[in-house]
């Protein structure tokens, strides 16, 4: 009586293709944090450069084909005028790890198809730390020097706020106070974030090495399953 054969198990046909995909996905969500990291490494570059850069005045910056994206980061000065309207609510934020509101003015200017800018003019101290602060009210802005950041980067309700003026065409814009003249009681200007990191080197290589982990683990499996 002859001894049964032993089957060999055939190759991987299903393992192999999710082997592929999933290779690729990490391989694809190292390549977008190397992106990001120029990105960011951009971003970055222009800060330091804000250090010394002369503020443009708004009317000269914001013309109707300059993109909101191409302004991040650029200095300018204003002379607001007056919109009027009930106070304008406060901004939430976090610094430092702590909460923190922040105060927002409308500004109205006449550059390019714009009519009004939002001004971010900084940090209430008063009100660090507070889940529900009571509303505050401020005089309005006048001769402000700051940043240009566009509104759909700072996130929360900011371009919602921008609903109580239909009459106006708001920029897509956020100008965060450096500087005001005469200088508000009760708010420190903090146009820039405390600190930003730049980690996206060290995610990348995270996903990288995922990916060859990967493609370790599957080679050892292929050769245990199809050794002799």
């Amino acid at each position: 009586m002859s001894e049964p054969k032993s089957t060999k198990p055939g190759f991987p046909v299903g393992l192999t293709i999710a082997t592929g995909i999933a290779f690729a996905i990490l391989c694809g969500l190292g390549t977008w944090q190397i992106q990001r990291l120029h990105w960011k490494e951009g971003v970055l570059a222009r800060i330091e450069a804000l250090k010394t850069a002369p503020a443009l005045p708004l009317i000269q910056v914001l013309t109707a084909d300059a993109r909101p994206e191409d302004l991040a980061w650029t200095r300018v000065s204003v002379d607001c005028g007056d919109v009027g309207g009930p106070p304008m609510p406060l901004a939430y934020g976090v610094r430092d790890g702590d909460v923190v509101w922040r105060a927002q003015s409308p500004c109205a200017v006449l550059a390019g198809p714009y009519t009004m800018i939002l001004v971010d003019r900084g940090v209430v101290p008063a009100l660090t730390g507070q889940v529900a602060p009571p509303p505050r009210s401020f005089d309005a802005p006048r001769r402000v020097i700051g940043v240009l950041t566009p509104i759909k980067q700072l996130g929360g309700d900011r371009a919602e706020v921008l609903k109580r003026f239909p009459g106006r065409k708001a920029a897509p814009l956020v100008l965060m106070a450096e500087r005001e003249t005469p200088a508000p009681a009760g708010i420190t200007p903090a146009p820039l974030p405390a600190e930003i990191s730049n980690r996206h080197l060290e995610y990348a290589l995270t996903w990288f090495g995922l990916a060859v982990t990967l493609l370790f683990i599957y080679a050892a499996m292929l050769w245990r399953r199809l050794r002799p």
